[in-house]
């Protein structure tokens, strides 16, 4: 076991085939609103992203069909990960029995730095300072409109907690977050209710752009976080770096000191840093995004030198001067946000379709960090959790379900995260099936999917580049479209380099995406037929029994053996 990473405390006051365009939550980068930073600062990001590791498959047995949610295991509190303990166990030639064989340029990235403060902390539980929805009006199970009293609430606490008693409470508004410290309670899933009996689209205007896409496809939520971080320029990066090196040559080291945390940015030039992305293998979406900086990464400081800075962590991807690569400081407008316990309830109306929703969205935060949502019921969702330009945040125990038969897909996106780095999902349940299910889009990096199960679950990679994402101990239910995602034709391939399907499962033996989906992909242990390989974009699979493996949850296991 390697030695524990200390955290440092910051002390700061959109899975069906389609053409989404639009962008999601957004980026995050730039200077958030409403109040001064606060919170702490878990802020990291995965470690390299090279290798070659030729395609095939390689040891053990197939893989069999059992369902990981029996038993307790997804869905419970219970870890999952292994260390190889067991001494007869299977591993991965990626990975090892410990994690003896993981380098930082190898192709699994280092995702114990997902989720939470970097992962490694529970989720807090703060009680003081405290209100209720109460104090300002909110009156639960009578037939009044408790939007003004919300609105209220959340406008007259500073910081802290703000309750929300058991029962049934109507909403008419959007809900809006933007200061940091602050965590909106209720009293258990179930028995706090949030009742919105009318769609945005209702409430702000329902329009369609000329590709007949509403305007609330892909974006806009009924609670909704929103921040920044306008952390200053500290340094340009002076020379190149290899992909898991730790240190960076800098053009001033001037307000650098160990033990603080840093963003490294990085614009594209040409489709360059797109082809980087992409492991070399496919140019990208050079037409949109061509010039944007699209690359984030956070990491602590381990040491300052002569023109150099060290850090904790080591870089997911090379660095080239020609992406004008900086240092900045980071400096959340939001983070320690938490919405937790409670239930959102939409009314029972059929889905009208892929994009013509009208705004029944649940959950969506945007340019936070440290934050979360857990222990919450979406019902009735054309958009359940939305997640844009975060880092180090964590959304466990949400469950996606309908209690009106809204038809074979109930609803546009069930989770989805872009623009974002390290964050997690996990303990997941998607009851009925959405058009994408679990989505990654827009250069997100570094998410870990965990622990989850759904009815017929798809991974959805929506294209832009989604990179070095970890899908690992998944009950993906009947099967029948594990691979099934969306994206317009120029945001191709749907997945970056170095996706990860590690311990994924079904009722029945499931299909490898198409040979083009995207390059350097890793299957171990992955519920398939399949006995090798056809892609010629350096796929590595490994035929595991997935009771065998070492490490039935990757990112667990690495939060073990690597930090």
């Amino acid at each position: 076991m390697r030695t524990p990473t200390f955290l440092l405390a910051l002390v700061l006051s959109a899975c069906g085939s389609d053409d989404d365009g639009g962008g999601k939550a957004g980026t995050g980068d730039s200077a958030g609103t409403g109040g001064s930073a606060g919170g702490s600062g878990g802020v990291a990001g995965s470690a390299g992203s090279a290798g070659s590791g030729g395609s095939g498959a390689t040891g053990g047995s197939a893989a069999s069909g059992g369902s990981v949610g029996s038993g307790g295991s997804v869905g419970s509190g219970g870890g999952t990960g292994g260390t190889g303990g067991n001494p007869n166990c299977t591993p991965s030639t990626l990975y090892g029995k410990t994690g003896e064989l993981w380098t930082a340029a190898g192709r699994l990235r280092e995702y114990a730095w997902a989720g939470y403060r970097t992962g490694n902390v529970a989720l807090p539980s703060p009680t003081t300072p405290s209100k209720s929805v109460t104090d300002f009006g909110a009156k639960p199970d009578d037939a009044g409109d408790d939007t003004q009293a919300f609105l209220d609430a959340i406008a007259g606490t500073a910081s802290g907690v703000l309750t929300i008693p058991a029962g049934k409470f109507i909403i008419t508004q959007r809900l809006e977050i933007k200061k940091p410290n602050f965590v909106l309670r209720g009293a258990g899933e179930g028995k706090t209710v949030l009742h919105f009996p009318k769609p945005l689209g209702d409430i702000y205007g329902l329009t369609f752009n000329s590709a007949g896409q509403s305007n609330w496809s892909f974006s806009g939520a009924f609670i909704q976080v929103g921040g920044g971080d306008s952390g200053a320029k500290l340094a340009d990066v002076t020379a190149a770096a290899k992909l898991g090196d730790t240190t960076l040559k800098v053009s001033t080291t001037t307000g650098i000191t160990a033990g603080m945390w840093v963003r490294l940015l990085m614009t594209d030039a040409a489709g360059s840093l797109f082809k980087a992305l992409h492991g070399g293998h496919f140019p990208g979406n050079v037409a949109e995004d061509g010039g944007k900086q699209v690359f984030r990464f956070y990491s602590k400081v381990k040491s300052v030198g002569a023109g150099t800075v060290e850090l904790e962590r080591a870089l997911p991807l090379e660095v080239s001067t020609g992406w004008a690569p900086e240092l900045r400081a980071v400096k959340p407008s939001v983070s320690e946000v938490g919405i937790e316990q409670l239930t959102m309830d939409f009314p029972g109306t059929t889905y009208p379709g892929h994009f013509k929703e009208h705004g029944y969205n649940a959950i969506q935060m945007t340019g936070v960090l440290d934050s979360w949502v857990q222990h919450v019921t979406i019902l009735n969702a054309d958009y359940g959790v939305n997640i844009g330009g975060a880092h180090f945040s964590t959304i466990t125990d949400v469950t996606l379900d309908t209690t009106f038969n809204r038809g074979a897909l109930v609803g546009h996106h069930g989770f989805t995260v872009g623009s974002s780095g390290e964050v997690l999902f996990t303990r997941f349940d998607v009851k009925k099936t959405f058009v994408h299910d679990l989505s990654v889009d827009g250069y997100t990096r570094g998410t870990v999917w965990s622990n989850g199960k759904g009815v017929d679950l798809c991974m959805d990679h929506h294209g832009r580049a989604p990179y070095g994402t970890l899908w690992t101990n998944l009950d993906m239910g009947a099967g029948t479209r594990p691979f099934k995602s969306g994206g317009s034709s120029n945001r191709m391939p749907h997945s970056a380099a170095y996706s990860t399907y590690w311990n994924i499962k079904a009722a029945k033996a499931m299909a490898l995406p198409a040979n083009d989906y995207g390059p350097l992909l890793n299957f171990v242990a992955y519920q398939t037929s399949a006995t090798s390989v056809t892609s010629t974009y350096d796929w590595k699979l490994e035929k595991i029994d997935p009771a065998a493996l070492c490490q039935p949850n990757l990112h667990e296991a690495m939060l073990v053996d690597l930090r």
